[in-house]
């Protein structure tokens, strides 16, 4: 989704119909949209694709099947020491387990596997074995940082406040209890704030990406506000980007059990 949103023009002028460039770049992922449907994209399109018929971006299975036979390649015992997950050698099968937000996947030889089953998901992959690949030779350094203080960030910072930030703070303005059992539900472990909030706790996205979550609940005089850090040594273990479209992730889960305990009420 991110590299469909670099090639957008990030303009937010609604056009295509969606509100913001970082949505569609979103539908054009999910299938629901073509990039044609942005006026500033069809000559871009008519050059790169004359007459194939098939959109770009569309090989995002193929990387992540090339990302695949790399991480067969590893050495299981190292790399599970390396980037924080649980190796096991059974009847001469070795395996690599490593939680991604609240799934427990297994990294085979022949492939990436959850609850037994082979995963199927491209971006799941991709994120995990890049994850593997990278083994982060630097330790977490304990300085927690906004996405825009990463090299080359800028142009993603206020899609991310929108598609992230803007969208728990809204999700909870008014249900910040809602927002801690969530939280809870999702793994979360404290950590000493650095600054003052309403609530305040962190994540591990992966063994060695955490997340930091502070909140500030809406009152009369402000409108509710949440900010979103990460250790400042984060892009030795996994690509921004990647880390970015995680958070995404991340946040659909947690907005995800708040409507449907809306629902339910």
């Amino acid at each position: 989704m991110i590299e469909i949103y670099k090639k957008l023009p990030q303009t937010n002028c609604g056009k295509c119909g969606v509100s913001t460039c970082m949505a569609f770049a979103q539908k054009v992922k999910k299938s629901e949209a073509k990039l044609s449907d942005c006026p500033f994209m069809a000559d871009i399109i008519i050059e790169e694709v004359p007459s194939a018929g098939v959109e770009p971006f569309s090989n995002y299975e193929q990387v992540s099947d090339d990302l695949e036979k790399e991480a067969a390649k590893v050495d299981f015992r190292s790399t599970a020491k390396a980037i924080g997950g649980e190796f096991e050698s059974k009847n001469g099968h070795e395996t690599i387990r490593l939680k991604m937000i609240k799934s427990t996947y297994e990294l085979r030889k022949d492939g990436l596997y959850l609850e037994n089953s082979y995963c199927m998901d491209p971006w799941t992959k991709i994120i995990i074995y890049d994850y593997v690949r990278r083994q982060g030779t630097s330790d977490l350094s304990g300085d927690w940082i906004t996405l825009g203080h990463f090299p080359d960030t800028a142009s993603h910072v206020k899609a991310f406040q929108s598609s992230a930030e803007n969208k728990l703070a809204e999700a909870f303005k008014n249900d910040l209890p809602g927002l801690k059992q969530h939280c809870i539900r999702l793994g979360s472990i404290y950590v000493k704030p650095k600054a003052k909030s309403d609530f305040f706790c962190s994540f591990n996205l992966l063994p060695q990406v955490p997340l930091y979550l502070s909140f500030w609940a809406a009152d009369d005089e402000f409108d509710a506000e949440c900010k979103l850090l990460f250790d400042s040594n984060a892009e030795d273990h996994i690509d921004i980007e990647n880390l970015a479209y995680l958070v995404e992730r991340f946040v659909d889960e947690l907005v995800t059990w708040e409507q449907g305990a809306e629902d339910s009420n």
